[in-house]
């Protein structure tokens, strides 16, 4: 009998941090959830998103063997390949040019032989740049050669000593430059495409599989745990809305400066299929370009989608959000900087004023010739001009995005799975299932990590960038993880220098540490909030966060219509004598005029006296609170109701 049963009798959903490697601790915690809860809603960043999508792929295969699939994820990640080296490394292959191979090479030296990371970036450096050092060296034998030729202890001293300081300036200028050479080669700012490039040499096992790269390689796993056939159409965003899976990732569009939610609504953006072949592989490609989204069904917009389409042409219009694989929207995700390449996409700067007047052109051409001769009307109006936007790494504005699927009284659990390395306050214990923390009682998980840094030495420095760095990502996932009905069901899973991050070759032995700490975390979450009895009777843990949750969301309520009934209510200002009536209105008296003459956002007449109905009954609900019973016994710190934009929102 299968552990995952086919009808589990709760639901949760589910979001997972990145942490590139540390991804793969992710699908025992998931398996373990699994056994109880069926997936409704997941998301995450970057190495979170990839669990995510996995995760999603497995509910859509529930029947089929998805979960038990996902359970051997792990193990199928330290299988050797026929180069010798793990499944996992061999993921993160270097870009086909000698350049990115040459530093992919150096930087990943360490990892091979983390004895000596240092003496291993030292040789590889020498390897990939011998011919410039030995070039770099020439002057200081040269140097050397003349204090010999000049005869004379003093002058063979001299050459010596000279000829070996030039030398050893010639041999790091040397390499110095080799690397910002090949630097300057990088392409889409990262040395991996995630498809298949330059793989390490070696001889692995007999008969070992041939290493896939990153993306082809997770196309196969996720068309495998949703038991669809690896050559077949591609998992996409409407298989899962059909098996009532809800899948959402974070990336960066670095263009615009913001993070972005997945799949979005927009439909602003344009791909190039001749860049998309380098990043994915080919039935990906295909089927996007096969679905392109239908015009708006205004016959003003079906006009101008279809001149711009023609404009833009060979990039083609952005698919749907059902019609979206799930592989594009992970890899955005997961676009490492410096190490996977960012994604392209193209849009129009709608601010720019010459790309204002070309869409005006457009509205007018219509005008004066019908809207039957999209074609003519593309060679003749200008052309609002395309721009390359970038997208990169989720994790660079939200690494732990614990505001997807909130709600203010949550119906089903939400839990987030939270990455922190060991330290003073948690050190590591054999026991794996010792090496998580999920806050127990109403006051747990309070206190924010601590980082220790050291100003007493050069070294510091970079650890003080990195505070910097880490602080700027993080500071608002961090802050509400502190926060009384957030905090309690997010497990905190641990990890060492040489686990999870960068480390793109652990041994199969670390990676099975990984597997055994997320299970044990996935247990914690089960123990806490499905309890003995699952769909039988609530756990102490889920009521404890559904009572948490109600007081916080009264308080806050308290607060914010405090502060509304204040302000609606406070007297208009006194017209000055020359001013008409109702030149300085209140807030009630802008609801009371007509609709033509508010000053914008005119919402009909019948909208505006209910509008005009609710804000007043706000600001008597707020006269009839007493503040004391919010307050009394309330989770601390108290929460504060903002207005904010909705990202889903801003990218329609």
């Amino acid at each position: 009998m299968s552990r995952y049963p086919t009808e589990p009798p709760l639901e949760c959903d589910l979001v997972m941090k990145g942490g590139v490697t540390s991804g793969v601790l992710y699908p025992t915690a998931v398996c373990e959830l699994a056994t109880t809860y069926r997936f409704r809603s997941v998301g995450g960043t970057s190495a979170g998103a990839i669990a995510a999508a996995a995760t999603a792929a497995a509910e859509v295969g529930r029947a089929s063997g998805g979960f038990e699939r996902l359970a051997g994820l792990p193990h199928r990640l330290t299988e050797p390949c026929a180069n010798g080296r793990s499944t996992l490394f061999n993921l993160f292959q270097p870009a086909r040019d000698r350049g990115s191979a040459r530093l992919f090479g150096v930087l990943t030296a360490g990892m091979r032989t983390p004895a000596a990371p240092r003496r291993a970036a030292a040789a590889a450096l020498v390897r990939g740049y011998a011919g410039r050092m030995g070039v770099g060296v020439l002057p200081g034998l040269a140097l050397l050669l003349l204090g010999v030729v000049g005869g004379g202890w003093a002058s063979v001293l001299a050459g010596g000593i000279g000829g070996v300081v030039v030398a050893a300036i010639g041999v790091l200028a040397a390499a110095a430059s080799g690397l910002w050479s090949d630097l300057g080669q990088v392409r889409r700012f990262g040395l991996c495409a995630g498809m298949p490039g330059t793989p390490t040499r070696g001889r692995g096992p007999v008969g070992a599989p041939a290493p896939l790269a990153l993306t082809p390689w997770l196309h196969r796993e996720l068309q495998t745990l949703a038991g669809l056939d690896p050559d077949g159409d591609p998992l996409t965003f409407g298989h899962l809305q059909d098996a009532g899976v809800e899948l959402r990732m974070m990336t960066t569009d670095l263009t615009q400066g913001q993070p972005v939610t997945m799949p979005w609504l927009n439909r602003e953006y344009f791909f190039d299929p001749a860049e998309f072949a380098e990043l994915f592989p080919p039935a990906i490609v295909e089927w996007m370009v096969d679905h392109a989204p239908a015009a708006d069904p205004s016959p003003g917009e079906a006009f101008a989608t279809a001149v711009r389409r023609l404009q833009n042409a060979p990039l083609l219009p952005w698919p749907d959000a059902r019609d979206l694989p799930v592989l594009v929207a992970t890899r955005m995700s997961l676009s490492f900087p410096g190490l996977l390449q960012a994604v392209p996409l193209h849009a129009t700067n709608w601010a720019h004023p010459d790309n204002r007047a070309a869409s005006a052109a457009v509205d007018e051409w219509r005008r004066e010739h019908g809207d039957t001769d999209p074609a003519r009307a593309a060679a003749e109006v200008p052309r609002a001009r395309r721009q390359r936007t970038w997208f990169s790494d989720g994790g660079i504005c939200a690494n732990l995005p614990v505001h997807l699927f909130d709600s203010p009284l949550p119906g089903r659990p939400t839990f987030a799975i939270n990455l922190d390395p060991f330290g003073d306050t948690r050190r590591r214990s054999a026991d794996e299932a010792e090496n998580s923390y999920l806050p127990a009682g109403s006051g747990g998980g309070r206190f924010r990590p601590w980082r220790t840094l050291d100003d007493a030495r050069p070294a510091g420095l970079l650890g003080f960038g990195g505070a910097i760095l880490d602080t700027a990502r993080n500071w608002v996932d961090e802050q509400q993880l502190t926060m009384p009905g957030y905090s309690g069901r997010v497990v905190t899973i641990f990890q060492g220098s040489d686990e999870g991050g960068l480390n793109l070759d652990m041994p199969p032995e670390v990676v099975g540490h990984l597997a055994a700490r997320g299970a044990g975390a996935g247990r914690r979450l089960l123990d806490r909030f499905a309890g003995a009895e699952p769909g039988v009777r609530d756990a102490e843990g889920w009521t404890l966060h559904r009572w948490t949750r109600l007081r916080l969301t009264l308080a806050g309520y308290q607060q914010w219509v405090d502060r509304f009934a204040t302000a609606y209510s406070r007297p208009a200002p006194a017209a000055a004598p020359d001013d008409r009536p109702g030149d300085r209105p209140g807030y009630p008296d802008l609801l009371a005029l007509h609709p033509d003459d508010l000053p914008g956002y005119r919402p009909s007449a019948t909208h505006l006296a209910e509008l005009a109905r609710h804000a007043a009954d706000l600001a008597a609900d707020a006269a009839g609170w007493d503040p004391d019973a919010a307050a009394d016994a309330a989770p601390r710190p108290r929460p504060a109701l903002r207005l904010t934009p909705e990202m889903d929102e801003s990218r329609r």
